[in-house]
């Protein structure tokens, strides 16, 4: 399935970039293209595959702050506690026992 996101990607880039800026004008100026492409890939698009062009470019039109943000920090906690994991120093929430 990542196969078939990545050919949108080069077609969606325009998009993408464009909220990337409308972001940015809010006072959001962390978030990357990448994010916003991982999220629509990870969450908007995880039930519904094969949408036609027109809403995939509205799913990223309409898009709120808040959602990607939210997205972003439950990246960020998992990529942090699957560190934690790997360098032994999170054992409690690891699965460990």
């Amino acid at each position: 399935m990542a196969n078939n996101y990545q050919e949108w990607h080069d077609t969606l880039e325009p998009a993408i970039l464009i909220k990337v800026e409308d972001f940015h004008i809010l006072g959001y100026r962390e978030v990357k293209k990448q994010d916003i492409w991982e999220f629509l890939t990870e969450v908007i698009w995880a039930n519904k595959p094969t949408p036609a062009l027109h809403e995939r470019i509205n799913d990223v039109m309409q898009m709120k702050i808040g959602q990607l943000i939210q997205f972003i920090m439950r990246t960020s906690e998992k990529k942090r506690t699957r560190s934690r994991c790997e360098t032994g120093s999170g054992i409690g929430g690891c699965g460990h026992r």
